[in-house]
């Protein structure tokens, strides 16, 4: 029987769903582009078209002089990028995280609409973003269970800084994209509390929804600052 010619959005498919079911892992190469074609009776050409297509997309990562690998997810893409603290008008500071506590909690109805999450609890993470030792942002991060099951055995002092990089090490799920809206109110006094401000103070607050290697919700994410230090750019071209 003739061999049907795959185009390379048909082979680019077919990558992503090795990916999807853990045949090609997380962070680890995938076979060559030569040893590729030859399997799949089509031009490297044609698999590199694949390829690209699928690094487009955040799925896969092509490191230049190496091999082409399962991405490991965002490694920052943090809040923080809208809050501008400097020590001399140039140099950023590096945040650091402090996780108040954890807790599964039954899902709120809100996120389940917001992330499509039909799973009946969730992963509830207090955390404190900090900046020089101040208290920057306070954030409630929201994790869909069982997926995230092996945190409910950690503390808040087993957490790192960065979270996705956990998240791809710990669980299995790499994070791939975030979408952050942005909206103002007037600081809560829980929050106020948390951040050393007073309640009734200007504040921002950034939701955020991230997703895995698939496209699906993995993270929500609500964190409050400082309005009086919010500070948004962009680049048009």
């Amino acid at each position: 029987m003739e061999k049907i010619s795959l185009g390379y959005q048909s082979l680019a498919a077919t990558f992503r769903y090795k990916v999807e079911e853990g045949m090609w892992r997380i962070g680890e190469p995938i076979p060559s582009e030569a040893s590729l074609a030859k399997e799949y009776g089509v031009a490297v050409g044609t698999i590199r078209q694949a390829v690209a297509q699928l690094a487009d997309e955040g799925v896969l990562v092509k490191r230049h002089g190496k091999s082409t690998a399962v991405s490991s997810g965002l490694n920052g893409q943090s809040m923080l990028r809208f809050f501008r603290h400097q020590l001399d008008g140039q140099r950023q500071l590096a945040p650091s995280a402090m996780v108040l506590d954890l807790k599964e909690i039954a899902i709120d109805k809100n996120i389940a609409k917001l992330t499509g999450w039909s799973c009946k609890t969730l992963l509830k993470i207090h955390r404190v973003r900090l900046v020089d030792g101040n208290p920057l942002l306070y954030e409630m991060i929201y994790l869909p269970l069982p997926k995230f099951k092996k945190f409910l055995g950690y503390t808040p002092k087993d957490f790192e800084d960065l979270f996705y990089p956990m998240y791809a090490r710990s669980c299995g799920v790499a994070v791939i994209k975030a979408k952050d809206q942005v909206g103002f109110e007037l600081m809560k006094k829980a929050d106020a509390k948390v951040l050393s401000m007073k309640e009734g103070h200007p504040a921002v607050r950034v939701n955020r929804i991230a997703f895995d290697l698939t496209g699906k919700p993995v993270e929500y994410r609500s964190s409050v600052g400082d309005a009086m230090a919010f500070q948004y750019s962009a680049e048009v071209n």
